[in-house]
């Protein structure tokens, strides 16, 4: 017999099949005690099992492990549901077809599904969508007892990215901005592609290597390392492209539990290679940490050592020093000791980063610590060394940076292709993306860009490419210029503000801000004392 219901509004709101047509799909047969959609076989429970499943999981396996087991959960019953509706209503359009998951998800009784927004095109693979969630079943639990720090609607989640992702053929990303479960007066996701939120972004990074790929399941309680294979296929087409050059040798480093030093200047991908190196040795993201130089302490290289004495890895299976040659001078004994003690007694993998052409220790750093970084060593080409693929790599970025702020896909034309190729970037990916998003910024049309667009942005940001070692051509006069045109000023006044950035940008060490001024310690700390006897 079929399943009754009663007359409302929303039961007939949206495309088909509607929420009322679905219920006439139901049906329930007493003599085998099965409960048919549309021919396909459902079941019926309680949520107080859902929600006794969740706690044994915890338990079991602990929340972040039960976290992404119910995500992997839901982003498969996504799939299937997808699925579903395609073969079910083979003639539907296609855009009800999609749509169809919101009624599906209300019908299901585990939330009520209001649109805010829902943009799709699926020919050009553009996405962006943002939905509430009414009376979630998953939050219902917490909005009872005590509010959870985190959004908890696991398996509602994975759901919707799950459907999603099977229409558009592509990786869908919902992130849930509110929750019931932590107070809100109900939950609120957002979703687009996983490019349009950035390769490096933590949840896009989690649902690659532990929801969506089946090379990444659960085993003994953890996630089976990824393959060299299986970390080269999660990287963009700009990472790719920026990895390029080193990519092999990245490769053959990541299976060696050694310490690596990449080089180069900055925006050349120094960061992305450090954690290609740590996804390809098999480490989770919630186990890589990254520091600066400047933040490097003595009680850091305790936390190495008294780890690796315990046989253990610590919270960061990889830890990335960024800028090596600004951790403080009387520290880096420390650091070269700590890391050496670390390789013989499994302590954390250390990939440092450092700018410089990788043949030489740069000032600042310690002949032990360099040492000891020194053999295996990775250089990242500037793009003025790589004549063959900065037309590309800025394709790629313009493809980005189009996807992140929802425009149509733009191109370079000849005239930008030859401005970009003859180029020096000395900001590297820095300033060309910094230009490129100026270029679309003023660019109302669909248009190819041009040289005129690109060298006009060029010039007009050349004080903010500024890299290390490598001043942009004339951007301190520039300045100087500036506030002689505003008027007299105290010379004075410029030295103690840069005295000041350069000790704010190194975290209040005297010793790495005197480095950066091009200063002793003891010259800065006088210098500094004498402007603040004087104010």
């Amino acid at each position: 017999m079929k399943t009754p219901f009663e007359s409302s509004r929303v039961l007939d709101r949206g495309g088909n099949p509607t929420v009322r047509e679905l219920l006439s799909s139901l049906v329930f047969n007493p003599v085998d005690g099965s409960i048919r959609l549309n021919g396909d076989r459902i079941v019926m429970q309680r949520t107080a099992v859902n929600l006794e499943l969740r706690r044994e999981l915890i338990r079991v396996l602990g929340e972040e492990e039960a976290r992404i087991f119910l995500m992997r959960l839901g982003f498969h019953s996504g799939q299937a549901d997808a699925r579903f509706v395609r073969a079910s209503w083979p003639n539907l359009d296609s855009g009800d077809a999609f749509t169809a998951g919101t009624r599906l998800h209300t019908f299901s009784g585990v939330v009520r599904v209001e649109t805010v927004y829902n943009d799709f095109d699926f020919r050009k693979k553009r996405f962006s969508a943002e939905f509430l969630w009414h009376e979630s079943a998953e939050a219902a639990e917490f909005r009872r007892t005590r509010p959870a720090v985190e959004p908890v609607c696991w398996t509602q989640l994975g759901y919707a990215c799950g459907y999603a992702s099977e229409f558009f053929d592509t990786l869908i990303i919902y992130k849930e901005v509110e929750c019931a479960g932590q107070g809100h007066q109900h939950c609120r996701v957002v979703g687009k592609p996983a490019d349009m939120w950035g390769a490096s972004d933590p949840h896009v990074q989690l649902f690659r290597e532990r929801i969506v790929g089946t090379d990444h399941q659960n085993h003994a309680g953890s996630a089976r390392p990824l393959t060299i294979g299986a970390a080269e296929r999660i990287l963009s087409d700009l990472d790719r492209l920026l990895l390029a050059p080193v990519l092999e040798q990245l490769g053959r480093f990541a299976s060696v539990a050694l310490p690596v030093l990449v080089s180069g200047a900055t925006g050349t991908g120094r960061t992305l290679a450090a954690r290609h190196i740590h996804r390809a040795s098999g480490g989770k993201e919630t186990e890589l940490r990254h520091v600066y130089g400047p933040q490097v302490d003595l009680a850091l290289c305790a936390d190495i050592v008294r780890n690796a004495k315990n046989g253990r890895r610590t919270a960061a299976g990889t830890l990335v020093i960024d800028g090596a040659e600004h951790v403080p001078a009387d520290v880096q004994p420390h650091v070269a000791r700590a890391i050496d003690e670390g390789i013989s007694a499994g302590g954390p993998r250390v990939v440092a980063l450092i700018e410089s052409d990788g043949l030489r220790a740069p000032a600042g750093l310690s002949r032990a610590l360099w040492q000891v970084l020194c053999p295996l060593v990775v250089h990242m080409p500037a793009f003025r060394d790589r004549t063959g693929d900065v037309v590309d790599i800025a394709q790629a970025t313009l493809a980005s940076l189009c996807a992140r702020m929802g425009r149509e896909q733009l191109e370079l034309g000849p005239t930008a292709a030859t401005a970009i190729q003859s180029a020096s970037w000395p900001g590297n990916l820095l300033q060309m993306r910094s230009v490129l998003a100026a270029v679309l910024v003023d660019q109302s049309s669909d248009a190819p860009l041009s040289a005129l667009q690109i060298e006009k942005k060029m010039r007009s940001l050349a004080g903010v490419s500024h890299v290390a070692g490598e001043e942009p051509q004339g951007s301190i006069g520039d300045l100087v210029e500036r506030l002689l045109d505003e008027g007299p000023f105290q010379l004075s006044d410029l030295e103690r503000q840069a005295y000041s950035a350069a000790v704010e940008r190194a975290g209040g060490n005297l010793s790495a801000a005197a480095r950066l001024l091009g200063l002793t310690r003891p010259q800065l700390a006088y210098r500094l004392k004498s402007m603040h006897g004087a104010a």
